[in-house]
């Protein structure tokens, strides 16, 4: 099911639910993706949120979420992958990584897939956070990143 999307040249296949996304190609199957700008999207299996960036590619039983990206190679996901952004007020985004195979529960207290803090450390910086900043700041910064890819 496709609602509110502009898909351009994108191949979809049937089981997908895109919402609220504008991609000028790509190939997405089996795939959720909501909230969306990029000019080429390569998924399969994946759940997309909240992202921006030139390319997505996304493999089996990937998440990515609230990512923002204007490098040329943009957001690479491979199998199993679980990729979000974390935004301060400050406008700071911070990149956690981890993996379908990693229990949050159990890893809470440790550093997993190369990130700088536990997922606890970043709970506790960001407790008493404007929520309502945070995401202003985030929509300004993806509204930002979005635009620079030009019209399609």
């Amino acid at each position: 099911k496709i609602s509110d999307s502009s898909l351009g040249e994108t191949k979809v296949g049937d089981t997908c639910q895109i919402s609220s996304s504008k991609i000028k190609t790509g190939d997405i199957k089996d795939s959720v993706i909501a909230g969306v700008v990029s000019l080429d999207v390569q998924a399969e299996g994946a759940i997309i949120v909240n992202c921006t960036a030139k390319k997505i590619v996304a493999g089996k039983n990937s998440i990515l979420y609230n990512l923002i990206d204007d490098s040329e190679e943009g957001i690479v996901a491979a199998e199993g992958d679980v990729i979000v952004a974390v935004t301060e007020e400050s406008g700071e985004m911070m990149e956690l990584r981890s993996k379908h195979s990693i229990c949050g529960g159990k890893a809470w207290k440790e550093k997993v897939e190369g990130n700088k803090h536990t997922f606890e450390e970043i709970m506790i910086k960001n407790f008493n956070s404007n929520v309502t900043a945070i995401e202003k700041k985030r929509s300004e910064l993806f509204k930002t990143t979005s635009s620079s890819f030009g019209e399609f």
